[in-house]
């Protein structure tokens, strides 16, 4: 039988050979020429592609033994048959996120212990606090970790990093450090009873790892969203709807128009976005930032998601490119007494010619956390980034660099009118224009930015750690956990009964 594989990025259309309708032979199948992560699968009926959908045994199959069906592919990516909310059948193909066999034992073994102990002692279980990929201990996550840790040090709250990171020498003071991909690391995934963190669940997981029982624990655990950033200019993905099993107990705020903008745009009761600053401003000592030798520019941009399948070529005659480097020159061009600093995405930074990053430094996270760089920065450079709102808080000079505002506003969207955003400049025709404005300022914020800080930070202070403590403190667990169950009961009937 033969099926054709779409991708739902590119519209690529591959077509391949079944040899039955079993599970494994979704594995089995040789197909060549893939470049996108994501294929779905059609088969033509009259004339025309119609879906290929699973039957309930192999739903089933997939969605909760999809490692069993993974093929490791010659060059180093896999590929695995999976499967959609509507029981399509699908493909994913991705570079391989290390999730190897003998991982999988200790994940098959970590959850069967972890469901056992939950099962005959229900109590004093600890929660799972992480960052970014599990790989970072700079943010809100380990601010809150390192507080609790050393104010309440008998409460349970263990902190995940992987091996690798850069950041391990800093957190290997603490007991309560659990490495990713050990077998603690996977018990802890079933027996934790909530997620604290300032990214969303799958960070706590393996990268594009959505399906398996696992999966399932992880995708669908209480969570507390410490939020990296103040929402903004970038919309929240429907996983964080407040209807949705997947959105988080409690979303952290920083102020009442940040409260005001997820009770209206996500469906949460005000109860549920407690007002208490993040606790990564915790680090931050206003009256000494106000001392300190600002002798940084940094330019910061965020990625694009509608460039993440593109070839090297496309991507290197595109808008994203062009502008970012056309800006970057032009700074270069103005006689500064600051350094240049530039962070941005691996793929940007390759694309660059080492001309057009001469006298200019491109920042990793190998060279240090990001809130001790923006203490030495005088003016930030961005686009949309969240990063804004800190440089804000911090009493930064903001230019806003929206060239492709239009499409941005299509495809991703912003809870604010881009127009008129509430502080900083926005490049107009030339970047040089602003950055010579807030140099004739002598790298301040006007009066009035000043006076209206407080409409957008409601405390100003060290405590956001102490006032989220609080808030998790008093979280009805039990019966959030029961309200759960139910929306998982239903959603499970709607998938495998639905027809």
């Amino acid at each position: 039988m033969k099926i054709f594989l779409i991708s739902r990025t590119t519209q690529q259309v591959i077509t391949v050979d079944i040899q039955d309708q079993k599970a494994t032979s979704f594995s089995n199948i040789r197909v060549e020429g893939l470049i996108s992560p994501y294929y779905d699968a059609y088969f033509e009926k009259d004339g025309v592609l119609v879906p290929y959908i699973l039957s309930k045994l192999n739903f089933i199959k997939l969605l909760l033994f999809t490692r069993y069906y993974q093929k490791y592919l010659v060059n180093g990516k896999t590929l695995r048959p999976s499967t959609t909310r509507t029981k399509q059948l699908s493909f994913v193909y991705l570079t391989s996120n290390g999730m190897n066999k003998s991982l999988y034992r200790k994940q098959m073994w970590g959850y069967f212990f972890g469901k056992l102990v939950n099962i005959f002692y229900p109590y004093n279980r600890p929660n799972l606090v992480f960052e970014k990929s599990s790989d970072r201990a700079q943010e809100s996550g380990m601010v809150y970790f390192e507080f609790v840790t050393e104010k309440y040090p008998k409460e349970k709250n263990y902190f995940i990093i992987k091996k690798s990171s850069t950041d391990l020498a800093r957190v290997k003071k603490y007991t309560n450090i659990v490495m990713h991909g050990s077998f603690k690391y996977f018990y802890l995934l079933i027996r934790s009873k909530m997620f604290i963190s300032s990214e969303t669940p799958v960070h706590a997981y393996f990268w594009r790892e959505n399906m398996g029982l696992t999966a399932n624990v992880v995708r669908t655990k209480p969570y507390v969203f410490l939020q990296h950033g103040v929402l903004g200019f970038k919309k929240l993905d429907n996983m964080f709807y407040g209807d949705r099993l997947t959105a988080p107990i409690r979303l952290i705020t920083s102020s009442q128009f940040e409260q005001y903008i997820v009770t209206e745009n996500l469906g949460y009761d005000a109860k549920k976005v407690p007002i208490t600053g993040l606790a990564r401003w915790d680090l931050i000592d206003l009256k000494r930032e106000r001392t300190n030798l600002r002798d940084k520019i940094l330019l910061f941009y965020t990625w694009r998601p509608w460039l993440d399948d593109v070839d090297d070529e496309t991507f290197a005659t595109s808008e994203y490119l062009s502008s970012i480097n056309k800006s970057i020159q032009l700074i270069k061009q103005i006689n500064l007494d600051k350094e240049i600093i530039v962070m941005m995405h691996p793929k940007m930074q390759a694309s660059l010619s080492e001309k057009e990053i001469s006298n200019i430094r491109l920042w990793t996270d190998s060279d240090g956390p990001l809130n001790e760089l923006m203490s030495s920065v005088a003016l930030l450079i961005t686009d949309y980034s969240s990063l804004a709102w800190e440089a804000y808080y911090r009493e930064i000079p903001v230019i806003f660099d929206m060239f492709d505002q239009q499409r941005y506003e299509k495809e991703v969207g912003s809870y604010i009118d881009l127009n008129r955003i509430p502080f900083g400049s926005k490049v107009d025709s030339k970047i040089s224009d602003n950055v010579q404005q807030i140099i004739a300022q002598d790298y301040q914020m006007t009066e009035e930015e000043l006076q209206e800080k407080g409409m957008y930070f409601a405390f100003q202070d060290q405590n956001a750690s102490q006032r989220i403590h609080d808030v998790i403190q008093n979280i009805d667990l039990r019966a959030i956990n029961r309200e759960k169950r139910r929306l998982i009961v239903r959603a499970a009937f709607r998938i495998i009964f639905k027809r």
